[in-house]
């Protein structure tokens, strides 16, 4: 085998809760995390040297697949080209480079098969918090600073996500965040998903970033107004923004709500995967 092509599952936080600034400086959290069937697509070839091509959207140098390839190479002395075929915007809190970063390390394992379990999380875990999350997928309680993953019962989630043109500075974020906020419910959360029941779920979406996220991009309180004026059952920002979800009795009004939107950069009608 030459190459390995793998999908890229963007992800939503259900809920996001703030516990406390730990030492280091992150910031602990309690989430409940949700992968959709929005994905890019990451091809790894097996070469001389670690290059990153990417059609959709321009990465940086720096990116998420190069430092996951890199580490990859520091244990084994492989080297790959890599192709992203973005489709997750960014700046989103969709996790769009964690994705990808998880992409590339299942496409080198596929290939190479060198590394064990236990050292790949661990370089899944330098690349980001998120990355770890991207690999199990799924429905997941994360907690720490989102790399303490319980699998949890999920439900079929019918969804429209759309963003602003405008991202969030994490950095600006964080600065405006002040502690102690209001913790999501999160073991009622869990129940409702474990029971299928959108109706008890709904009112129980939560994140403790989106009213300072509001205050840097207003945008997010539009559109989160819009949704629900569009028939969502609930709207909620996810993880650092700037893309808001609203979830729908069903995809067909899914579909209608998102031929109504106006004015964002990005919207898409998905379900929980």
């Amino acid at each position: 085998m030459d190459s390995s092509t793998k999908r890229a599952y963007a992800k939503l936080n259900l809920t996001l809760g703030v516990l406390y600034k730990r030492a280091d400086g992150y910031h602990a959290l309690d989430s409940i995390m949700q992968t959709i069937d929005l994905f890019d697509t990451v091809t790894v070839e097996r070469a001389r040297d670690i290059v990153v091509t990417s059609t959709g959207m321009l990465l940086p140098y720096d990116n998420t697949v190069r430092r996951a390839a890199e580490l990859y190479r520091a244990l084994t002395g492989r080297s790959v080209q890599i192709r992203v075929v973005k489709r997750i915007p960014a700046e989103a809190g969709l996790g769009g480079g964690s994705a990808d970063a998880a992409a590339t390390r299942n496409a080198l394992q596929e290939l190479y098969g060198e590394v064990d379990e236990k050292t790949l999380l661990e370089i899944a875990a330098k690349v980001g918090a998120d990355v770890p999350f991207c690999l199990k997928g799924g429905t997941q309680r994360a907690e720490g600073i989102g790399e303490v993953l319980t699998p949890v019962r999920g439900m079929k989630l019918h969804l429209v996500v759309a963003k602003p043109a405008e991202g969030v500075s994490t950095k600006k974020l964080f600065s405006l965040l002040k502690l102690p906020r209001t913790m999501p419910e999160t073991t009622a959360a869990l129940k409702a998903l474990s029971d299928g029941d959108l109706d008890a779920l709904c009112p129980l979406l939560y994140n403790a970033l989106e009213e300072p996220a509001i205050e840097l991009v207003p945008e997010i309180g539009r559109i989160k107004a819009d949704l629900l004026a569009l028939g969502a059952k609930a709207a909620c920002m996810s993880g650092s923004g700037s893309a808001v979800f609203g979830v729908f009795a069903d995809k067909a009004a899914a579909e209608q709500a998102q031929a109504g939107l106006s004015n964002v950069a990005f919207s898409c009608v998905c379900e929980s995967n």
